[in-house]
């Protein structure tokens, strides 16, 4: 069964399987990439596994002068959170049988490169926004409830939220 765009058998099906064994909630995400050296082109690419075969995605440098080729690393970055924050709130609606006509998340992050440049010591990102407009079969407070479901159980909410350990490494190749 499907609602909202979401496989809600599937969601069961895996609730299921973390209930009986909850290692199967526990993995590590992984991407991996390469910088590109060729002038005029993107300069880092990472494919990924998909369903059907890979997909590839392409960053260039944040261009100070305007968009570059493609997408600079900021605007995945904002992708993910709207996307996740997005997938939950959709995901927790088909789950409690709301069904939703339309949906659309806006991220936004106030940035101050001063530091960046060795110009500064200010925070390098100063404030998160989301604002979310979705329409659908359900009361206000049945959105509003969705939006804190979405708050408190969506992975990238969680990491502008919270210190998430980090461990550096390079391996130099000679």
């Amino acid at each position: 069964m499907s609602l909202n765009n979401i496989d809600t058998k599937q969601v069961k099906e895996y609730r299921k399987e973390i209930q009986a064994d909850p290692k199967q909630a526990k993995f590590t995400a992984r991407i991996e990439g390469d910088w590109l050296f060729e002038e005029g082109g993107p300069q880092f690419r990472s494919t990924v596994k998909v369903k059907d075969g890979t997909y590839t995605m392409e960053s260039s440098h944040p261009n100070f002068a305007g968009p570059g080729i493609r997408p600079g690393p900021m605007a995945f970055g904002l992708f993910w959170f709207a996307a996740c924050y997005s997938s939950t709130y959709v995901t927790e609606a088909a789950m409690r049988n709301i069904r939703l006509k339309s949906v659309n998340t806006k991220v936004e992050a106030d940035l101050d490169y001063t530091t960046q440049f060795d110009l500064g010591d200010s925070p390098l990102v100063n404030e998160y926004r989301i604002i979310m407009e979705v329409s659908g079969d359900a009361t206000d407070a049945q959105l509003n409830d969705l939006k804190e479901y979405a708050l408190k159980r969506c992975m990238g909410m969680f990491t502008i939220t919270h210190a998430i350990k980090l461990k550096p490494e390079l391996k130099i190749v000679t």
